[in-house]
């Protein structure tokens, strides 16, 4: 029985810094425009998460915070399943309760180390496909 409730905590600690992609995008708060594209970390990312994330194809990706903030995280070298992904989670072992550019992303059982974490504005709009005449 505590070996079965042990392995339950466990299970649920790890996932605390797993997130899912939400499907309806909200209006998120801008940055200053100062703030923008300069090296930044998130914080308490260990206790409260991400809300959001977006790949850029597998060089990069855009974070969401619970407060609706977007970071752009550029990964050193490619993180094949990172296109594909559903959940990633976050290594902060260097960066204590916060994720910054020491910081790696867990996509798929792959370790995706981070070169360079930046404030944003968010992904581009997706471009809308044209409607088929006819």
């Amino acid at each position: 029985m505590i070996r079965t409730l042990t392995i339950a905590m466990l299970a649920a600690a790890s996932l605390a810094g797993v997130v899912v992609p939400a499907t309806a995008r909200q209006q998120s708060p801008t940055w200053p425009a100062d703030k923008l594209g300069k090296e930044t970390s998130i914080p308490f990312i260990g206790t409260i998460g991400l809300y959001n994330f977006e790949a850029d194809d597998d060089r990069g990706v855009w974070l969401q915070d619970q407060q609706r903030r977007w970071y752009y995280a550029r990964i050193l070298g490619p993180c094949t399943g990172l296109p594909f992904a559903t959940r990633i989670g976050v290594d902060t072992r260097f960066g204590g309760a916060q994720l910054d550019r020491t910081g790696t992303l867990l996509v798929d059982r792959q370790r995706c180390p981070i070169d360079s974490l930046v404030a944003s504005n968010g992904p581009p709009p997706k471009a809308k496909k044209a409607k088929k005449q006819g």
